[in-house]
């Protein structure tokens, strides 16, 4: 079974969030379930070479016959290709967005129409007009529901060549995610629990009747983690290794982590490595975080996001010298440090659709405290690997850490690091979607 992977960042190539990660790995856990994948991305400035040229590919676009050049690569086993469809494109997801992938799409139906292949899965609304196109079985998958990839109707057609029928319209829009939705012969996105939320008006983001009506068709499964990289027994960023036998020695890091940070040693230490947006929950953290120090604890904090929240956590940070520290800039290394050398790591999300900081944080002994949504709730139990509250407020927030201090955190610690977050059972799962998909 040969499977391309249509998407608009991967890994090694190309990384803006999660989306990378899971195409970074999830093409080799399927290798090793006899599953032959290929990834097609667009060709970035950022992406650099060596890339090996392989011709070009004729398509329309704005009324006029275009040709995007082709390159490849191989990576993990996996082959890879990009289309250069616009020379200035320089990164993902910058404007001109929706007419961007909406041309890389009518470029990728082009290209796939000379490859053989038995089944396209196509990623989140970038690669959506592909899963219309296709002349295979689909699957489709919503990492994040939130953006929808939408035009106004005249702009679609001006770029495409055909009006929009009544599957891509949405609320006077076209909505490129919705024409996959009801175009796919699969749907996925990256949880139970978040394809069970998306149905709901509460998290539907205006398409959950859409969601309803293919519920028939959608099904959640799990993203997983690379466990060769995320390895606290030989993580290089760390300054201790340890393992589950050895979880004594991550005290080391601990240490290490609040000197560096001059954080007051005596008090535990909550961790954060995140995006600073709304979904992410950050602005209920910084409204309760001086009640939550009140109860004793360091508030660690690495993320880059709205300037209002950045802001506000540096001023945090002057507030309370001793107790909070806040890292404005993303750092790999400070990002490994916090998972192997805090006491406990905080995810108050208002949605989360999978989520891998929590995994990372129980791969590495660090009882998560996390809002009980998304894969969050698939992933965290509930005092027996870490904490789960309900109520996306301060006071929810309070409540999950003040839960946690009245824990014993050694046993969430050994029970989180005994959980498989590997690829493997999430590429048997997506072997068997397929199989089913294909006639």
């Amino acid at each position: 079974m040969r499977v391309v992977h249509v998407a608009a960042e991967a890994l090694p190539f190309v990384k803006v969030g999660g989306l990378a990660d899971v195409l970074g790995s999830l093409p080799q856990a399927l290798a090793l379930e006899g599953v032959e994948a290929a990834v097609l991305l667009p060709r970035y400035r950022a992406i650099e070479p060596p890339l090996e040229p392989l011709g070009e590919v004729a398509y329309r676009f704005a009324g006029a016959a275009q040709k995007a050049r082709v390159w490849g690569a191989e990576a993990g086993g996996v082959t890879y290709r990009f289309l250069e469809v616009d020379p200035d494109w320089a990164e993902p997801y910058t404007p001109p967005e929706a007419e961007r992938y909406l041309r890389f799409a009518l470029a990728a139906a082009a290209w796939l129409e000379g490859e053989r292949y038995d089944l396209l899965h196509a990623h989140d609304w970038h690669a959506a007009f592909a899963v219309r196109l296709a002349r295979r079985p689909t699957v489709f998958t919503i990492h994040n529901l939130a953006f929808q990839g939408e035009l106004e109707p005249a702009e679609f057609e001006r770029l495409a060549g055909a009006a929009p029928d009544a599957e891509l319209l949405h609320e006077g829009r076209v909505n490129l995610m919705k024409g996959a939705l009801l175009a796919a012969d699969r749907v996925t996105t990256v949880s139970p629990r978040y394809a069970r939320e998306i149905q709901t008006p509460e998290y539907g983001m205006g398409l959950d009747g859409v969601l309803r009506s293919v519920a028939g068709k959608l099904s959640g499964i799990l993203n997983g983690l690379d466990t060769a990289y995320w390895n606290p027994a030989t993580d290089r960023f760390l300054p201790q290794k340890y393992d589950a036998r050895h979880l004594e020695r991550k005290r080391r890091n601990r240490a290490t982590l609040l000197a560096t940070l001059r954080l007051d040693p005596g008090l535990p230490a909550v961790g954060a490595v995140t995006r600073l947006t709304w979904q992410k929950g950050f602005d209920l953290v910084l409204e309760a975080l001086p009640q939550v120090l009140d109860l004793g604890v360091n508030f660690v904090l690495l993320g880059t996001g709205e300037a209002e929240l950045e802001a506000g956590f540096a001023a945090m940070a002057r507030r309370y010298p001793r107790r909070v520290a806040f890292i404005g800039a993303f750092d790999e290394a400070r990002a490994h440090r916090i998972y192997g050398g805090a006491d406990f790591f905080l995810m108050p999300s208002r949605y989360e659709p999978c989520g891998l900081a929590q995994m990372i944080a129980m791969r590495y002994g660090t009882p998560p405290i996390a809002r009980a949504t998304g894969g969050l709730a698939d992933t965290v139990e509930d005092g027996v690997t870490g904490v789960l509250f309900e109520e996306a407020s301060p006071r929810g927030v309070l409540e999950g850490v003040r839960r946690m201090l009245e824990l014993d955190p050694e046993p969430l610690a050994r029970a989180g690091m005994a959980r498989d977050f590997s690829w493997g059972p999430r590429a048997r799962a997506y072997r068997e979607l397929y199989e089913e998909t294909l006639p």
